[in-house]
């Protein structure tokens, strides 16, 4: 068992590398025990942004600080999140500009829904 994290982010049982412990299903193609927080902060913030628990979106407020979450919201979301997930968090984060390359918005046009 790992060591467990205790503050206004509730508490969160970290594995070795300093992930929330119950987050391994979120990285199937990684080699879970040997991520990185900062080599592998952009899988982090779009996994947990997307798929995470509340605990676990908590524990990434926490540890990358709202700025540098929403500066990657900002410059990745739009392609990297759901419609959904984007438009939550950037309702949450008050972004109002962000980074949406032409070639982008013209796959989400064609989506049908």
């Amino acid at each position: 068992m790992g060591e467990v994290a205790v503050g206004p982010t509730g508490d969160v049982t970290l594995a070795a590398n300093r992930l929330p412990a119950d987050s391994a299903w979120l990285f199937p193609e990684y080699d879970f025990e040997s991520m990185d927080l900062e080599r592998h902060s952009g899988a982090i913030v779009e996994r947990v942004l997307e798929r995470g628990t509340w605990e676990q979106a908590r524990w990434l407020f926490a540890t990358y600080g709202e700025g540098r979450v929403a500066a990657w919201v900002r410059r990745h979301g739009f392609r990297l999140l759901s419609k959904r997930s984007f438009a939550l968090w950037r309702l949450a984060l008050g972004i109002t500009d962000y980074v949406a390359p032409a070639w982008a918005v013209e796959a989400r046009r064609m989506e049908a829904w």
